[in-house]
């Protein structure tokens, strides 16, 4: 029996639209949209929830990620499909139809859509990031740094160009989702 594309895509985004942060935070008597960045991500939730909840939701983002992407790669095992579906989920955690088409910013979900697809470029991607963070103390830069690793560390292994772009898709959605926040925009005007 064959699964349709488009119920794959659909799967695959309701994955990554469950609202982890904002559920876990509602749990805590809080409402993210009006603390912080207003973000619904992990890091939003870190800062204003405390480290436990923080690094919860980070793992059940990428647990969330990583489950959209078994599905994909179960149903749809060759094809655009299989990675358009990761895309999907980060789409879903930025735009989730269950809290008014709002959310994070889909690195974590990302994240673990890519551990999945490209297990090796994701491991040297986060122990970058994670080294930037531990020498600046800056967390957009060090995610930067270790997303874009992300394509360069894929074309290094001599990964298919379809992976590439895949890599470079999960970027441009963290990347646009960023532009988009008004706290980034107001960031990049005092960064300039």
């Amino acid at each position: 029996m064959s699964v349709p594309s488009w119920a794959i895509l659909l799967a695959a985004y309701l994955l990554g639209a469950f609202p982890t942060a904002h559920l876990m935070a509602r749990r805590a008597g809080v409402d993210l949209r009006r603390m912080g960045d207003g973000n619904l991500g992990a890091r939003n939730a870190y800062l204003h929830l405390g480290p436990t909840a923080g690094i919860s939701i980070s793992l059940l983002d990428v647990l969330k990620g990583m489950a959209a992407a078994l599905l994909a790669r179960t149903l749809a095992p060759t094809g655009v499909v299989m990675y358009l579906a990761g895309f999907a989920a980060a789409l879903g955690h930025n735009y989730s139809p269950f809290i008014g088409f709002r959310g994070g910013q889909g690195m974590a979900t990302g994240l673990g859509v890519l551990a999945v697809f490209q297990p090796q470029e994701t491991l040297i991607a986060t122990a970058v990031a994670w080294l930037v963070y531990g020498l600046s103390r800056r967390w957009d830069l060090s995610w930067t740094v270790g997303l874009f690793l992300l394509p360069v560390s894929g074309l290094a292994l001599g990964r298919p160009i379809q992976q590439v772009a895949f890599a470079c898709l999960q970027l441009l959605i963290v990347g646009i989702k960023k532009m988009l926040d008004t706290p980034h925009r107001r960031r990049l005007r005092r960064l300039r």
